[in-house]
């Protein structure tokens, strides 16, 4: 039951929010001017034209389609409306991720005060939620929304069941079905609610032997089941599944408890956070120790809930249920953790650790004393998470984070040397991606990477070789794309399509790929096919100057010149600075009889060089 709502007890309750507001404000004000990061957020929002209308046609692909291995509609749509109101500017992402994590800290609030009536212990169990410096990976990420508008719809759900509990209604119990099904459209994770509804009822001292416990909860275990099969065949569509097929059960089942233990020693040890932690090369001691504990746990469970410890075993049960999803059971991804892993998890160790250092503390002290010791935790998280921001400001500040903490990594590794490849600088890059091969010679996006890097610098036998490799070790539809682009580039046109209609297998709208083809054909002299990849590109990427000119010089070479002509005028509009469209568009109009030099003039006004000879041949006379 929950305190009696006094006067006081409303003013303190309104000064607790305005406290949340304003040290979230604080601890993330740096983030106000962070840019996108290279990491997924460019995927979500600057290359996503799903979020750009919320017409029928965008609104149905939010719920069709996978993004980066996710099925999260909601959060897709969340994404959408940001772009309404601030379109690719990176402010509005950001202010959108800190709002909902200040609303996920201010239902916790309300949500722990529902569990238990000390209003105090309330406000440091959301202050240290909000403002633990592991948050600053779902907080500061905006790739990371979906975590945060999953934890609000799961908040909430959590809030509406205690008060449930607390005075049933089957409204009541409605309503935390669709705040439930509102999480998993957001992240898959979502779908640990059902399972999560138990550390509430053992939190309110619930009888679990009670049929209608369990039966309640049925509705959305079945849809959460549902939901949990489309995320794990999302994951299975972007091919991140069963990548570390060389861990047999056994180590599957260490790893697992490594990262239950090391996962709550962050929680109370916040040193040492990355983006990425890998795998260990072997296992060893640590994974050994951590299995031990791990038992230790789960034991401790049986024994707290046999002993009426409900506190305790809520708590275990709320974080075991939350983190087990994430423990690589279902391997996924290159990393073994990862700290937006804890945004819900984690406050089923807060709680009770909270909640037990009031307790104790007051059996020898006065409340003040267990505030102050409280607060003074709460001040340095926040300084903690002020400067963790500080990685996120950009991706050299990212990547570099990354490999300060795991130097012998292969991911980190070759995470910096893309991004210097990105910004130039390719001998740095060279260094760090030979550096990620040397670590883990199967590491393929370390293989890409180099392919990519060597594409760059022109060293066309070298990018052949690794994407080669990294083709070898596994087939990634980057690497198809890009030594599709390199067969393209010398003269190798059949090889070219080949590697294209592998792209185009795994992605049916991918335009880049259709015109790498289309260019193809045109070189092998199939006018009539390259014309229809270009139309095809032009489809999916309508707006690329480039796709019109190509479609326009193949409609030219069957003499369709009226067309051509439609195609280039195309072509200037949506870039009227674009010299090579006004040139071609010249030669056209020369071919078909129309005056040129107008066009000519102007592709050498935008520094197309090629206008020179061709005003010298068909104007200066």
């Amino acid at each position: 039951m929950t305190a009696p709502a006094t006067k006081n007890n409303l003013e303190n309750k309104w000064l607790h929010i305005g406290l949340l507001v304003v040290v979230i404000a604080v601890a993330y004000g740096k983030i106000f001017h962070a840019g996108f990061i290279s990491w997924d957020d460019y995927e979500y929002v600057v290359h996503n034209k799903d979020i750009r209308d919320f017409g029928a046609e965008h609104i149905a692909a939010w719920f069709s389609k996978f993004y980066i291995g996710n099925y999260h509609p909601l959060t897709v749509c969340s994404y959408a409306i940001d772009y309404l109101f601030g379109g690719a500017q990176p402010f509005a992402y950001h202010l959108t991720n800190i709002l909902l994590h200040t609303g996920n800290a201010i239902v916790l609030y309300f949500f722990i005060n529902r569990l238990q009536p000390n209003r105090t212990i309330g406000l440091f169990v959301a202050l240290i939620f909000a403002l633990h410096p592991a948050q600053t990976e779902s907080v500061s990420w905006v790739a990371e929304r979906k975590t945060l508008l999953c934890a609000f719809f799961y908040l909430l759900a959590l809030l509406q069941y205690a008060g449930y509990i607390i005075a049933p209604s089957s409204k009541k119990m409605a309503i935390v079905i669709v705040l439930g099904v509102a999480g998993m459209l957001s992240k898959g994770v979502g779908v640990a609610l059902p399972l999560s509804l138990f550390a509430v009822d053992i939190w309110l001292k619930r009888d679990l032997r009670n049929r209608k416990v369990w039966l309640e909860k049925l509705p959305l275990l079945l849809i959460g089941i549902v939901i949990g099969i489309v995320a794990i065949m999302a994951q299975a569509a972007e091919k991140t599944l069963g990548m570390h097929a060389e861990h047999n059960l056994f180590n599957t089942i260490l790893y697992a408890a490594d990262a239950y233990v090391q996962y709550i020693v962050h929680l109370f040890v916040p040193v040492k956070l990355s983006v990425i932690y890998p795998y260990p090369q072997e296992a060893g001691w640590q994974e050994y120790l951590c299995l031990a504990v791990a038992i230790g746990i789960l034991v401790l469970a049986v024994i707290s809930w046999r002993k009426k410890w409900h506190m305790l075993c809520g708590g275990i049960v709320f974080y075991t249920v939350n983190i087990a999803l994430v423990l690589q059971f279902i391997q996924f991804g290159e990393c073994l953790m990862a700290d937006r892993y804890l945004y819900i998890a984690g406050i089923g160790i807060i709680f009770p650790a909270v909640y037990y250092l009031f307790v104790w503390l007051q059996k020898i002290t006065k409340q003040i004393v267990a505030a102050i010791a409280a607060g003074t935790l709460a001040l340095v998280l926040l300084v903690m998470t002020f400067q963790r921001n500080d990685i996120w400001l950009s991706d050299l500040d990212f990547f570099t984070s990354i490999l300060n903490t795991f130097p012998n990594s292969s991911v980190a590794q070759y995470s910096v040397g893309a991004l210097y490849t990105r910004m130039g600088e390719y001998d740095v890059a060279e260094t760090h991606l030979n550096k990620a091969v040397q670590i883990d010679p199967n590491n393929y996006k370390a293989w890409y990477d180099k392919g990519a890097l060597h594409l760059r610098q022109g060293r066309v036998d070298d990018a052949l070789e690794a994407l080669n490799r990294c083709i070898a070790i596994k087939e990634y539809t980057k690497a198809y794309f890009s030594r599709a682009m390199l067969y393209e580039g010398t003269g190798k046109p059949a090889l070219a399509i080949a590697d294209a209609e592998k792209v185009l297998a795994e992605q049916p709208q991918n335009a880049r790929a259709y015109y790498v083809k289309g260019d193809c054909l045109e070189q092998q002299g199939n006018i009539q096919a390259s014309l229809d990849n270009y139309s095809e590109a032009i489809t999916y990427e309508g707006t690329e100057p480039l796709f019109y000119i190509r479609r326009g010089l193949a409609l030219a070479k069957m003499s369709r010149y009226p067309q051509a002509i439609n195609d280039l005028n195309k072509a200037v509009s949506l870039n009227p600075n674009t010299g090579e469209a006004f040139y071609y568009r010249g030669i056209v109009k020369y071919r078909s009889g129309q005056g040129p030099c107008d066009d000519f003039n102007t592709a050498l006004k935008h520094g197309y060089k090629q206008a020179a000879d061709a005003i010298a041949q068909f104007c200066n006379h």
